[in-house]
């Protein structure tokens, strides 16, 4: 596959997931999917120390959560316009939504742990890993985009 061939192949997919990502942030808004589980941090139920642990660690999936969606919009947008991804704005939004990622796997873990002493560990940590790792990768492959267009 040549370089060309590789690229609209990237702006097709970032388009495509750029589309998905706000139907799908409408269907919620709208209510389409039925939630699971309801989390409540009752104070009363808990010391002090563990409604503030609840109530930083809910603050960081929110937080993390808004984050991550802006950075994964920002990433699909500069991707679908961008000639290259071999970028260091590329290589840095795909490290932050990695660790965003782990961040709201883990506040989120220990928010459920506060709330129902349940330990509730997904594999969304998982893609952060890999999603850090991707940003390896690419910081690599700006590297050796450089080196050739220097040598063209």
């Amino acid at each position: 596959m040549d370089k060309k061939q590789l690229t609209r192949k990237i702006k097709r997919i970032s388009h495509i997931s750029l589309i998905a990502m706000v139907v799908y942030v409408v269907l919620n808004i709208i209510g389409f999917f039925p939630e699971k589980r309801s989390y409540m941090l009752n104070f009363k139920e808990h010391s002090l120390p563990g409604n503030i642990t609840g109530a930083i660690s809910l603050a960081a999936v929110f937080f993390c959560a808004i984050a991550g969606f802006v950075t994964a919009f920002m990433l699909l947008n500069d991707l679908s316009k961008k000639r290259t991804p071999f970028t260091l704005r590329i290589c840095n939004l795909l490290r932050n939504l990695g660790v965003y990622f782990i961040i709201i796997e883990i506040a989120k873990a220990v928010f459920i742990f506060i709330v129902c002493r349940e330990i509730r560990i997904e594999l969304f940590w998982f893609a952060g890993l890999v999603l850090y790792a991707f940003s390896l990768v690419f910081r690599h492959g700006k590297r050796l985009q450089k080196q050739s267009d220097e040598t063209l």
